[in-house]
């Protein structure tokens, strides 16, 4: 078994209220948990990662698809990194990054081209998120903190990206 596979597994169902207690928590408020939440009941979510130390969950990893408007220059297979969120007393052991790198494994086999973060340069950064990945793309948010990550090769020079209606609704 691989280092980072060893504490990263595929959340199940019956985890989802544990994991929004723990954004919940780590947040300090309930709108990264709700978030997930509204991913999962909109059918939205695509991949939900879980850190898991003792068999206790100490972290959590969410991947979305992202859609492309009509005027998108070819075929996209993209997806969302976020919320993302560790335990206080987990961070700084590599936990964030077992679950990030689990994630993009599985979505690179399955063909997405890029993923795209809104978060912390330094950090993502050390996982081969750029500002660069984002040119050309047009969301919600940009600036530098809007990142992305290519995993293979393809998909559209110039996009609107679509995030799901989970981080839109009041």
């Amino acid at each position: 078994m691989r280092k980072t596979e060893r504490y990263a597994f595929k959340a199940r169902e019956e985890d989802l209220e544990t994991i929004i207690a723990l954004h919940d928590r780590n947040f300090g408020q309930p709108d990264e948990g709700l978030i997930v939440r509204r991913l999962h009941e909109n059918d939205e979510s695509l991949l939900s990662v879980v850190a898991q130390l003792d068999h206790k969950i100490v972290g959590h990893c969410q991947f979305f698809d992202i859609e492309t408007g009509a005027q998108s220059t070819g075929f996209a297979k993209f997806a969302g990194l976020g919320p993302i969120s560790v335990l206080e007393d987990h961070r700084n052991i590599g936990m964030g990054y077992y679950m990030i790198s689990y994630g993009l494994r599985t979505l690179k086999r399955q063909g997405y081209q890029k993923v795209f973060v809104l978060g912390d340069p330094a950090y993502y950064s050390k996982d081969g998120f750029s500002v660069d990945e984002t040119a050309g793309m047009s969301a919600p948010w940009g600036g530098p903190y809007f990142l992305a990550k290519r995993l293979n090769p393809g998909g559209p020079e110039l996009a609107e990206l679509i995030y799901p209606s989970a981080f839109f609704e009041d």
